[in-house]
């Protein structure tokens, strides 16, 4: 098994099956599982780790009993980080997980890889939230004071509709060794890794980076990344599980 990783987590939900699923992909990649319960009343001690990561694990169409409990988790545990791992993804979730005070929204639908690497970001404290929603929550700081023209000051329905409308964007097209390399990005390498990994040299994977990082907009290799995990079923060949394969030789 591999080394623990942070500090600590709690599962959270009324559904066994999910919940055990979650922890034990969890487990197998060296988190440390605290507990996992039905709802914060069941939590007989109080978690003496500074920082924990509160999983909230939601099948269910009554979203407003786990906004309730994201606030309660957040006045309990200030510091601590909350987010939620839905069976479906629901268009007005994120934003009420946002304005509650979750740091994350994850769909119990993307590969083991990339949901790992989302939790290992979110007990860093990043924010991760579904494509549809990053205009609207591009970080998990602290509050602050918003202009009228800022995208997370509109209000719930008009925030809903900003993020529908984002749904009818293109994907952009990313050729098999630009997606190849975002794997990589997901992964933490670095230029000269990646380069020694796919057999190319570390000046075309800068091109490469450089590329990928306008063709989905974004200013850096961390956003490029999230941006990767996020929209991994987007990119995933239909029937396929190889989801950013190496790219060879024929395809570069």
């Amino acid at each position: 098994m591999a080394e623990s990783k942070g500090n600590g987590i709690v599962i959270l939900g009324k559904y066994s099956l999910m919940k055990e699923g979650v922890s034990r992909v969890l487990q197998a990649n060296g988190f440390r599982i605290l507990t996992s319960i039905s709802n914060i009343e069941r939590l007989k001690s109080r978690p003496r780790i500074h920082k924990v990561l509160f999983l909230i694990v939601h099948a269910s169409d009554d979203f407003s009993l786990i906004v309730s409990e994201i606030e309660l988790l957040k006045e309990q545990y200030p510091e601590a980080h909350v987010a939620v791992v839905a069976e479906h993804f629901g268009l007005a979730e994120p934003p009420l997980a946002f304005k509650a005070g979750a740091i994350g929204y994850l769909v119990n639908a993307v590969s083991c890889d990339a949901f790992v690497k989302s939790i290992e970001l979110l007990m860093l404290g990043e924010a991760i939230f579904p494509p549809t929603f990053s205009s609207c929550a591009p970080t998990a700081e602290k509050p602050r004071r918003r202009s009228k023209d800022d995208p997370a000051a509109l209000p719930d329905d008009e925030k809903a509709s900003l993020c529908a409308a984002s749904e009818t964007v293109a994907t952009p097209l990313l050729s098999p060794r630009e997606t190849a390399i975002l794997r990589c990005l997901i992964e933490g390498d670095s230029n000269k890794f990646i380069a020694r990994k796919i057999g190319i040299t570390e000046a075309t994977v800068k091109a490469h980076v450089k590329a990928i990082l306008r063709k989905i907009r974004v200013q850096n290799r961390t956003q490029a990344a999230i941006w990767g995990m996020n929209n991994a079923l987007l990119l995933q060949p239909a029937n396929s599980n190889a989801l950013f394969m190496p790219a060879t030789a024929e395809n570069a």
